[in-house]
């Protein structure tokens, strides 16, 4: 009989695409209630993608590579769960900021400047003197912002994110010498 197996590329990209959805929900669901989803709130998401990126490597290694895999084999599986996943999300927030909320890019300014004031003390205490030559430089270059330089800014923090937690996640996840397979026969 033919299975119609999926390759294990799809399996993973289909688990990034998942991701990149729900990402995207929880953004549109924190602008329905009125906060900015890019802001310091999305933060407390951070936990999603590594569910699925744990659970689409553990499926892989456990159905298709039969309980094994290696450390780099884990570490670009879940590389391409995470490209996948902010490729889409990236995608989506840039359409949804061009089509229905054109107010993103000036929200972002706004926000980022707003916690820039808000963290000020600390920055002061931290840079000194050099605080303000810092912070003219920074509200100069907030105030350049376009909707591609946040797509691109949050699309790099995705992938240098997913790539920090991919690390951790491999050395849980790799697996060299599996558990036997055992076949129950009726």
């Amino acid at each position: 009989m033919n299975e119609n197996k999926t390759s294990p590329f799809t399996h993973l990209f289909n688990y990034g695409a998942i991701c990149g959805l729900v990402m995207f929900l929880i953004s549109f669901i924190l602008w329905m209630i009125g906060v900015f989803p890019l802001g310091t709130e999305s933060m407390y998401f951070f936990w999603i993608p590594l569910v699925f990126m744990y659970s689409a490597t553990k499926t892989l290694r456990d159905y298709f590579f039969n309980g094994t895999i290696h450390f780099w084999g884990a570490f670009k599986a879940q590389m391409l769960v995470v490209s996948s996943y902010a490729l889409l999300y990236v995608l989506l927030i840039y359409i949804f900021g061009k089509v229905i909320y054109k107010e993103l890019t000036s929200d972002y300014i706004h926000t980022y400047l707003l916690e820039l004031q808000q963290s000020k003390a600390g920055l002061q205490e931290v840079l000194g003197k050099k605080y303000s030559d810092y912070e003219d430089q920074i509200i100069e270059d907030v105030s350049k912002t376009t909707l591609s330089s946040i797509a691109f800014k949050e699309y790099f923090n995705k992938i240098l994110s997913g790539a920090f937690f991919a690390l951790l996640l491999s050395f849980k996840l790799k697996r060299t010498n599996p558990i036997p397979h055992v076949e129950i026969k009726s």
